[in-house]
């Protein structure tokens, strides 16, 4: 007698549903993957963008403050401020009697500015145009539609 054999045939009969479970779970296991990936990335993209927007707001109220800074500094500069101020402290402005004038002695103040003339002006006499520059508008028109004096 010859015996079969069962136990083959019982495990071809569990292999059938693993192969077609196997087939299904695998794209939704990839899919899976996928989409965590993808959330992942754009939860990070979203983030950022969140902190980016954060900081553009921190420099708009950095740039308002300076610019609230910027003036006060100018009220507290201003010469009408400074001169309240000095004059609530005792201060008033100087006289000519005053000021006391030093004399040195062998001291020779520098020789004024005398700036150079141009070097185009010497040309053509002292300060005037040259030929090319004196003719007016109504000359040169008339001399162009050939009315010419």
């Amino acid at each position: 007698m010859k015996r079969r054999k069962k136990q083959a045939y019982k495990k071809g009969e569990q292999r059938l549903p693993t192969r077609v479970s196997d087939r299904v779970l695998l794209p939704v296991v990839a899919f899976l993957l996928i989409s965590g990936f993808y959330l992942a990335v754009h939860s990070r993209h979203a983030r950022v963008g969140r902190e980016v927007l954060l900081l553009e707001e921190e420099k708009a109220e950095l740039v308002r403050e300076q610019a609230e800074l910027t003036s006060t500094l100018a009220e507290l500069t201003s010469p009408a401020h400074l001169l309240e101020q000095a004059e609530a402290l005792g201060f008033r402005p100087a006289s000519y009697h005053d000021m006391d004038f030093l004399e040195i002695d062998g001291y020779i103040p520098p020789a004024p500015f005398v700036p150079e003339r141009p070097p185009g002006g010497l040309e053509h006499g002292d300060g005037a145009l040259a030929p090319a520059f004196t003719e007016t508008l109504g000359e040169r028109l008339f001399s162009w539609l050939g009315w010419g004096r």
